[in-house]
């Protein structure tokens, strides 16, 4: 009985344990954003940016407590953890040829979440990249690699709690104004129509002559009154 009962509180202890390790990892999750030196952007929730193979080379929630950077200045090293991590900035440069490529991270700028900036260069030898968004492909950079190896997926820029870029709506088409349409006039037909001259209204129409003419009528409807003007045109057929 005594064995049945410890190994059941082992087994309530394991779950708990797992319970606060699961709670405390999703807790820690990093997210932001990677830029390559081509231009191109992973934004997301970070498992892996690495620039190196070692310890202090890189970040992201696959690495204990979230990995961290070394950057040595003045012949100092500092380690700078995730969790103190805004931006880190690398500088690539090929020291060797167009043939013989060697290349290397000269420089790196890493600002801090307290606003500090700390420029020097990385605490590791070999340098390569390596990024892997969670849901995206990854992309990868080892200079060793041969034929698949290209400069420009090498990690340049990482800045962590960058919010994700959101879809903007499109604005609405506003609806263009209400045209209030100004109140018909009502006239008969030509014979029944008073009109001043030199204008006179015949069976086939109103006859005008050649020179404009403008006359003012009193709209049957509103009753405002209308300024009119006629000229005569020929119009082509």
């Amino acid at each position: 009985m005594r064995l049945r009962t410890l190994t059941i509180s082992l087994v309530v202890a394991a779950t708990v344990l797992l319970g606060v390790s699961a709670f405390a990892q999703e807790a820690s999750k990093l997210e932001g954003t990677v830029y390559l030196r081509s231009g191109q952007t992973l934004s997301g929730v970070i498992r892996i940016a690495e620039l190196g193979i070692v310890a202090g080379s890189g970040i992201g929630n696959l690495l204990g407590d979230g990995g961290s950077f070394g950057i040595k200045i003045n012949g100092e090293r500092r380690i700078i953890p995730a969790a103190d991590l805004a931006v880190f900035e690398a500088q690539w440069v090929n020291e060797g040829t167009t043939q013989d490529p060697h290349w290397q991270i000269g420089e790196i700028t890493i600002t801090t979440k307290a606003g500090e900036t700390i420029v020097g260069t990385p605490t590791w030898i070999l340098q390569a990249s390596n990024v892997s968004i969670e849901g995206q492909p990854t992309v990868g950079a080892f200079p060793m690699a041969g034929i698949d190896f290209s400069p420009d997926n090498f990690i340049s820029k990482i800045v962590l709690g960058e919010p994700l870029p959101e879809e903007v709506p499109s604005p609405a088409e506003e609806a263009p104004p209400a045209v209030e349409e100004a109140p018909a006039i009502v006239m008969g037909p030509p014979e029944e129509i008073s009109l001043p001259p030199p204008l006179v209204a015949t069976a086939e129409g109103i006859a005008i002559p050649a020179e404009a003419v403008s006359f003012t009528i009193t709209c049957p409807e509103c009753g405002e009154k209308i300024r009119i003007t006629i000229k005569a045109e020929v119009a082509e057929q």
